[in-house]
């Protein structure tokens, strides 16, 4: 029996976005190369859903494309919300969208958390390439505004607030600024894609915070093959969402139960190897993994109201 079990999801249900982030998770963007666009269908969405046998704490969907690209979002979220009523849904967009605000507060999304690296159009485009702060900002105050007028507390909002040398001054005031509307913010940096060493700030450093050194095992360089699973628009199941592990698939979740795929060799190997540095499996992704090899932890800084 596995004594471990899968807490989250990260989920695409789109392969393409309408930003140009130069060190953007999506390769294929951050090299310019184009990609044929795949968006997942509603009847796919359901067999994933469906094929959810065990409890998962949180669904996070939009890890690294846009999912509001997809027209069938607030359908299938709220097909998801219906049939796990417990699980926190979260949606992670750079929100450069106009949309019905109650289409979205009626969404059963739990949490969004929104990219926004400034404090202005020229702080923001500098990283966020072809987005309009302006308008993410309205986005913003209309879902407050409506949540403000109903006295609603979900969705939470937050901001998700990449440090880099041009914006690491701007801290103080993107505190200010997200406090007022009442939306809590963390920062962070991105040291693992290629080209970053020139984006990296000279004063700001990731910090770990007391709940997640709780859960952290020390003998055990990376979590995620033993608390998370990502899903792709094609149903394909990764062991963690590095570069290293594009292509690695460890299932599929159209086609088996995610109790199957949770405990198949695949996943069972890469833990094996993190906790035992030995494998035979030439193939392991971890082993040409920045974080396995550096030795390091991808976490934030968290500012709360």
């Amino acid at each position: 029996m596995n004594k471990y079990s899968c807490k989250e999801i990260r989920l695409d249900i789109s392969n393409i976005c309408n930003l140009s982030c130069p060190l953007c998770p999506n390769t294929n963007r951050r090299n310019k190369k184009t990609e044929e666009k795949h968006l997942m269908s509603f009847e796919n969405f359901k067999k994933l859903v469906d094929n959810i046998d065990s409890f998962v704490e949180t669904i996070s969907i939009g890890t690294k494309h846009e999912a509001l690209l997809n027209d069938n979002i607030f359908l299938m979220t709220k097909y998801l919300h219906n049939k796990y009523p417990d699980t926190d849904i979260n949606l992670l967009s750079n929100f450069n969208f106009n949309y019905n605000t109650e289409d979205i507060i009626k969404s059963g999304i739990t949490n969004i958390i929104i990219g926004l690296d400034g404090i202005d159009q020229e702080s923001y485009s500098k990283y966020r390439v072809g987005g309009n702060f302006n308008n993410v900002l309205q986005n913003i105050k209309q879902i407050q505004e409506y949540k403000n007028r109903y006295n609603l507390n979900i969705p939470t909002l937050t901001i998700s607030f990449i440090v880099f040398s041009h914006n690491e001054h701007l801290i103080p005031k993107a505190k200010d600024l997200f406090s007022s509307l009442g939306i809590n913010i963390f920062f962070r940096r991105t040291d693992y894609h290629d080209g970053y060493e020139s984006w990296l700030p000279k004063n700001f450093h990731n910090e770990q915070t007391e709940e997640e050194n709780k859960d952290i095992n020390k003998n055990i360089i990376c979590q995620d093959p033993f608390n998370i699973l990502d899903i792709d628009t094609f149903g394909n199941i990764l062991p963690c969402c590095a570069e290293e592990a594009l292509n690695y698939f460890v299932g599929n979740i159209f086609e088996d139960k995610l109790s199957t795929i949770w405990n198949g060799i695949k996943l069972k190997q890469i833990r094996d190897f993190l906790i035992s540095k030995q494998t035979e499996n030439d193939n392991i992704p971890c082993k040409f993994c920045p974080v396995y090899k550096n030795n390091g932890y991808t976490n934030y800084v968290k500012f709360e109201n």
